[in-house]
């Protein structure tokens, strides 16, 4: 039997879910070769959507659609649904193949988010969205308290943007993908990005956009040690 911890274990648990065949398919990799969590994610990343819009639309009235956009972005992000599924310790329960191990897997942002949005998926086939939404709303509880007081919700291309239209006239960030690396199950990107055609920051990633965001996270900062604000 799986025990989770935390809201995963107290909402699975009381819906008596744990040993459903979908919950099981939730938790299974593609390289364990049982039946793989691919379609289950595909559905609960679409749940997904529709709840955080539901929720940031009647708790945001007076953003514009602009912000609404970034603070969607950011809290439906690998980043955040990594953190959920390391706090929910939800690592030591896939089911994964011979090719890979428990810290790969630990270790592996895609791996998490996609069976946190597989387990969201599956919940909402078994339950139906008002079960799923109430589902997400749980395990997002303190993310969702906290967000009214972030600012910037680490979209840092969009700051780096800004700051370029501000300082340097007709010119617009540059990313370029230089190189990947690691098997297809954890491929690792990386990024560099350019302004008026000097580099400015590199980063890493599992996808694209997460290592563009890092690159942009290292250009703030240099224009920073050049004094452009």
């Amino acid at each position: 039997m799986i025990f989770l911890s935390n809201k995963l274990e107290n909402f699975l648990k009381e819906k008596k879910l744990l040993e459903r065949p979908e919950i099981q398919t939730a938790f299974s990799h593609k390289s364990s070769g049982d039946k793989n969590y691919e379609k289950f994610e595909f559905i609960g990343d679409a749940v997904l959507g529709l709840c955080i819009i539901n929720y940031i639309y009647k708790n945001f009235p007076d953003y514009l659609t602009g912000d609404l956009s970034k603070i969607k972005s950011y809290l439906v992000s690998k980043e955040i649904l990594y953190n959920i599924g390391v706090e929910n310790r939800v690592y030591k329960y896939i089911k994964y193949g011979k090719t890979l191990t428990k810290e790969d897997i630990k270790k592996n942002k895609r791996i998490i988010s996609d069976v946190i949005e597989a387990l969201i998926g599956a919940i909402y086939l078994i339950l139906g969205y008002d079960e799923s939404e109430k589902f997400i709303l749980s395990i997002y509880k303190k993310i969702l308290i906290d967000i009214k007081n972030k600012k910037d919700f680490e979209d840092y291309k969009s700051k780096l943007q800004m700051m370029v239209n501000k300082n340097f006239k007709n010119v617009l960030p540059e990313y370029k993908l230089v190189k990947t690396a690691g098997k297809e199950h954890k491929k690792i990107f990386f990024i560099e990005v350019y302004i008026n055609n000097k580099l400015y920051g590199n980063g890493q990633g599992d996808t694209i956009k997460y290592a563009e965001q890092n690159a942009a996270k290292i250009a703030i900062k240099n224009l920073y040690k050049e004094g452009i604000k």
